[in-house]
């Protein structure tokens, strides 16, 4: 943390003035998030393939990327 300063006042001699440093936001107060973590090429690929093909379901293959995107981001 800065502390304060005295600087000679810019019209009287006999004069000086305070600086007190300003209470900045981010001063490690605000907690600090983990940047999210997106799925490679190749994860999606074995995801597309461990998904069933002859249905076609669209759902479960988002479900798959789901799950897996919260097993990395958690």
């Amino acid at each position: 943390m800065a502390s304060a300063t005295f600087e000679d006042h810019p019209t009287d001699p006999d004069k000086v003035i305070l600086r007190k440093p300003r209470y900045e936001d981010d001063d490690d107060i605000q907690e600090y998030k983990k940047p999210w973590v997106g799925l490679t090429e190749d994860e999606r690929y074995k995801l597309w393939l461990t998904t069933p093909s002859e249905t076609e379901d669209r759902f479960a293959f988002a479900e798959a990327i789901e799950q897996a995107l919260k097993e990395k981001n958690t």
